[in-house]
């Protein structure tokens, strides 16, 4: 049979198998479910009868205690009068609220007629015929009769004793009323519909738990059908049956009969509620067998579908190998290597892939038969290494795996990798591929090289450079460490390929300059070094040569193109190791630029200077997020002294060197990159203020910030948000300032950041104009609110005339000047604040001119926020 039938055959048998299963599993549930429903009926049926037994006992007891309260009750009758009968007969009422009735008539008229009984408590027919009252027992026995209806309707059930009392024979006739005997025949489990009954002989309802409606009305069932059952009961003994109930739903029921009453008791339960406790034995089992059927279900379709799975590749067998083998011959001949196989013993190739016309030059066919050997292609420089790795693995058992040359028309780097094969006619064979890895070592060693040198002039880096300089700094030599001057001119001007091409050639010029046994290296994006072997020229000399030779005039992208260098260089004849030298070089350099030279050398007086300044760095992060840095606030008036708002000023007091001047520590925070810790703290506690005191009742317009270029950048406004949301503060109360000096330095960013800011409602002013650029061009699209007068304009505005009085006059030619800046600024929208103002004239001409806000010692000095509190509230 073929296997395409088999599997068709297969799967049939498997589906008959789980009809086989599941029909089984149907019939042992059926049989479980059946077991079940009658485990449970058998079970309720005995707790049925364990309650009437528990109902006929309850009842004999009430009896019990009935007989012995009359036995009392016929003492105490004995010893006192009949007139004080009645109260007796009460209080046995009382203390029994089954009883319902008693009464005392003299034995001569038992058929109730004579006035001379004396009774307590419900009106009870009764009436005692001849026959039971001759049949009368003796005094330690109750006769009780037929159950009869009460006055009030519900069914009693009546009883009799004879006494002898003072020589004359009394009969003493009482009325039980079950109905109040509800505490001693209560049932503890009504909920499930569960009834607990006493009926008569003649098919009267003397008591039910829980209490019908209609006590002592037998309901639906006739009251025939109630004493039959009740006499069937009394015959035969029977406890169990079925009976439709008052409510119509058919009921299991146990009952008994209790011959000295007369009554029979049933305990009843409707069949219905049985389907619960049913359901509760059998959901466990019913969900194991739904689980162990869905799980059959899902491992035969998985079976199913892995046979037809199995089906699929059984047709396509025959296909695939063919494809395979093609395929197969279709790798090895595109491979970037070949695939062999040797003889242990000879070396001699066996078998190669086509690929070896690629890898050696030579084809398949000249390789194969010509009794040609591997070890023949290996380089010569590698056989012997490839020879002894191939023995160890033989011994080892394990596979070979090398890199080495072979022979080719270029030098090429394989990866060998081999196992040893024991063939079923007795010969050992290397099977293996050879694959072409000389790109990837091509890229190690230019890897090699990039982790050596700067990727864009080919130089060495800061690393390889220090290490080989390590390596020449005991022998003595000259270190220089150079940068190009305003280069960020050139990248900004011409754009960063200039600047690429600019430091090609620098680096360039520079390898040319090297002696031997020199070194050259690109530090940085613009910074250069050199380590030149110790000679007898002069250092500042060799220095300045090197500066001449590269400043001559480049070519690029077409554009002649002329630069300086500025350098700071030591000699190591006075220092240790290079990284010193280093150091030292970069100290020398920084000093030239502050200076303005061309070119330092480095002395140990400069060291003094750079501890300073790390000594303050240090300090100023200290003093960050510590009480020494404060903000104090310049009042902005108008021309009538009404406060138009204030600009929060950043103050340091040191511990040690008192107050520090904004101009000495803020360069640094820029260079050092703490500006950023500074504007967050000066942008937060100015926030902070304007909250207390709107909180102390002065409201304060707006809140003016300084802004560095270095916080100009891409998210500030992201910072800004952040601050008003957590203030809860108008983002039109916060004016930031930024000069037009350091805007220009990055005007594409700043004006993102600007234009971002005005967006949330920040106000934007320009601070200090007239002191840098001034350019009418990029004014009239930047996007501001307020342009501030320079304060070196406005101090202008008034001269001192005399050489002795010292009395100040207008200058005429400086308030042109500020009309025009005031004029321009208002034709673009702007509001103007003139900075600076001190003198009365100052303050007279700029009204003049219509200056909007006035800033300076004239009006208000700078101050705390106490004090701008205590001068500007409404109290004040």
């Amino acid at each position: 049979m073929d296997p395409i039938s088999s599997h068709v055959n297969s799967t049939h048998s498997l589906w008959r198998i789980f009809g086989l299963n599941a029909a089984l599993m149907v019939v042992l549930g059926g049989l479980f479910l059946a077991s079940q429903w009658f485990d449970v009926r058998e079970q309720e049926m005995r707790r049925l009868e364990l309650l009437d037994t528990q109902l006929h006992i309850s009842t004999e007891q009430l009896i019990a205690n009935v007989s012995r309260e009359m036995m009392v009750l016929e003492r105490v009758l004995s010893s006192e009068g009949r007139e004080l009968w009645r109260g007796s007969l009460d209080s046995a009422l009382g203390r029994h609220p089954s009883l319902v009735s008693l009464m005392v008539v003299p034995f001569a008229d038992y058929r109730g007629s004579s006035l001379r009984q004396i009774g307590v408590g419900r009106s009870c027919s009764w009436q005692l015929t001849q026959p039971e009252a001759q049949a009368l027992p003796g005094r330690s026995s109750l006769l009780f009769g037929s159950a009869l209806p009460l006055a009030s309707g519900q069914p009693g059930l009546p009883f009799y004793r004879h006494m002898d009392i003072d020589g004359m024979s009394w009969l003493l006739i009482g009325c039980l009323d079950f109905s109040e005997s509800r505490s001693l025949l209560a049932n503890p489990n009504s909920d499930d519909g569960q009834r607990l009954r006493l009926f008569s002989t003649n098919g009267l309802l003397l008591f039910s738990s829980p209490q019908e409606h209609a006590l002592g009305v037998t309901g639906k069932l006739p009251l025939s059908s109630m004493a039959n059952m009740g006499k069937y009961i009394s015959e035969r003994g029977v406890r169990r049956y079925h009976v439709p109930g008052f409510d119509g739903r058919p009921r299991m029921a146990a009952g008994s009969f209790i011959a000295p009453l007369k009554l029979f008791s049933v305990v009843s339960q409707p069949i219905s509620s049985l389907w619960w406790l049913w359901w509760n034995r059998i959901w466990f089992g019913m969900l194991l067998g739904g689980i162990f059927l869905v799980v059959l279900v899902v491992m035969v379709a998985r079976a199913e579908r892995k046979r037809a799975e199995r089906h699929d590749e059984l047709e396509g067998a025959l296909e695939s190998m063919t494809a395979r083998s093609r395929t197969l011959v279709t790798l090895m001949d595109n491979l970037p290597g070949v695939v062999y196989r040797i003889e242990v013993n000879t070396g001699v190739l066996t078998f190669i892939s086509n690929g070896s016309a690629e890898l050696f030059g030579r084809s398949a066919e000249s390789l194969v038969g010509a009794g040609i050997t591997l070890t023949e292609l290996i380089h010569q420089e590698d056989r012997q290494s490839v020879s002894a790795a191939r023995h160890w693995a033989m011994c080892a058992q394990m596979r070979h795996e090398q890199v080495f040359r072979i022979i080719a028309d270029h030098e090429r780097w394989v990866l060998d990798r081999s196992v040893m094969i024991d063939s079923e006619d007795g010969v050992r064979y290397w099977e293996g591929l050879l694959l072409d890895i000389s790109a990837h070592k091509e890229s190690e060693r230019q890897l090699d090289f990039l982790a050596r040198h700067d990727a864009l002039t080919g130089l060495y880096n800061r690393k390889a450079f220090m290490a080989a300089a390590d390596e020449r700094v005991t022998a003595g030599g000259l270190m220089i460490y150079a940068d190009i001057d305003r280069f960020s001119t050139v990248n900004d001007g011409l754009g960063h390929e200039a600047g690429d091409q600019l430091l090609v050639a620098v680096g360039e010029r520079l390898r040319r300059l090297l002696p031997p046994g020199g070194l050259v290296a690109r530090l940085g994006a613009d910074e250069f070094g050199l380590y030149l072997p110790h000679g007898n020229d002069d250092p500042a000399q060799v220095v300045e040569e090197i500066q001449q030779k590269v400043e001559r005039p480049f070519t690029i992208l077409g554009r002649p193109l002329i630069i300086s260098l500025t350098a700071g260089y030591v000699l190591s004849e006075t220092n240790g190791d290079a990284q010193a030298l280093m150091l030292n070089a970069d100290v020398a350099l920084y000093h030239a630029k502050s200076r303005g030279d061309h070119a330092l050398c480095w002395e140990s007086s400069l060291d003094k200077h750079v501890a300073s300044r790390m000594t303050l760095e240090q300090d100023l992060r200290q003093a960050i997020g510590s009480e020494q840095l404060y903000l104090h606030y310049q009042p902005q008036l108008d021309s009538h002294g009404e406060l138009q708002g204030v600009e929060a000023l950043l103050r340091w007091q040191h511990p040690e060197l008192g107050m520090i001047s904004p101009a000495q520590f803020i360069p640094l925070a820029e260079e050092t990159g703490l500006i950023f810790r500074l504007g967050r703290f000066v942008l937060e506690e100015a926030c902070a203020q304007m909250v207390r005191w709107q909180d102390a009742g002065l409201h304060m317009p707006r809140m003016a910030v300084n802004l560095s270029a270095r916080q100009l950048t891409s998210g500030y406004e992201n910072e800004v948000f952040g601050v008003l949301e957590n203030q809860k503060l108008s983002p039109t109360r916060l004016e930031v300032e930024v000069t037009e000096t350091l805007l220009i330095q990055d005007m594409e960013g700043g004006l993102a950041v600007l234009g971002a800011l005005r967006e949330l409602g920040v106000r934007v002013a320009l601070d200090d104009f007239g002191q840098g650029y001034s350019s009418l061009s990029y004014l009239s699209f930047l996007p501001l609110d307020v342009l501030k007068v320079d304060r070196s304009f406005v101090m202008k505005m008034d001269a001192v005339a005399g050489s002795e009085g010292g009395i100040r006059c207008p200058n005429q030619q400086a308030i042109q000047l500020v009309g025009a800046v005031i004029s321009l600024g208002h034709s673009l929208g702007h509001e103007i604040v003139a900075e600076g103002v001190e003198t009365d004239v100052q303050f007279e001409e700029l009204k003049r001119l219509g200056c909007d806000t006035y800033q300076g010692y004239l009006l208000a000095r700078p101050m705390s926020a106490e004090a701008i509190l205590e001068r500007f509230s409404v109290n004040a």
